[in-house]
């Protein structure tokens, strides 16, 4: 079984940016009961898939070949900051998209229903793009993400913008020292498409 999602990745120098960011974040909430996301780690998940057989990895392909050949590349703005369940207890800090973000929500909702068509579970949430940068591991640490957020959700503005030219099937591996990341195969958006999803 492998533990795989499809994801868009962050160009080093916008990770740059969004590490820029983190770090502001970070020293005003500390390190007590907070897990902060390492820069190279930082993606946008279009589908997780969870543990997935090997011998369905050629469905995941021909899906994802398909949904690549409707699309053509497009820029994509990280913008704002926010927060899951919601600002007050937050349990997951993310950076947020805007300019872009149709077209990107576009490609996971056709991803999704190309997987579902060969018999994976359909999404039961509305997609919402987001880069995770920390997540509480404690009552402390959410009080800390809280009183962040409440001081920088409106200093985080533009963060900054990117060409999204493909996407990944990702492999994720849990570790003791944490979540490690592989690209399994790379699916490059068309140009000759007509158009946006």
């Amino acid at each position: 079984m492998l533990r795989l999602f499809f994801a868009v990745e962050i160009p080093p120098a916008i990770r740059a940016d969004l590490a820029r960011v983190q770090a502001r974040l970070r020293a005003a909430a500390g390190e007590h009961g907070i897990r902060w996301e390492a820069a190279d780690k930082f993606h946008i998940t279009l589908k997780f898939l969870g543990e997935t057989p090997e011998t369905q990895v050629h469905a995941l392909h021909e899906a994802a070949t398909q949904a690549a050949s409707r699309i053509a590349p497009f820029s994509l703005s990280l913008a704002g900051i926010g927060a899951f369940p919601g600002l007050h207890r937050p349990h997951v800090l993310w950076a947020g998209t805007g300019e872009g973000f149709p077209v990107l929500q576009g490609l996971a909702e056709y991803l999704d229903q190309l997987l579902t068509a060969h018999g994976f579970s359909p999404e039961r949430r509305r997609f919402h793009a987001h880069i995770t940068l920390a997540r509480a591991r404690c009552p402390s640490g959410q009080a800390a993400l809280a009183r962040v957020l409440k001081q920088h959700t409106e200093t985080v503005d533009k963060i900054g913008t990117f060409q999204v030219s493909c996407f990944v099937l990702m492999r994720s591996e849990l570790r003791p020292s944490g979540s490690v990341y592989t690209v399994q195969e790379h699916f490059t958006l068309s140009p000759r498409a007509t158009g946006y999803l």
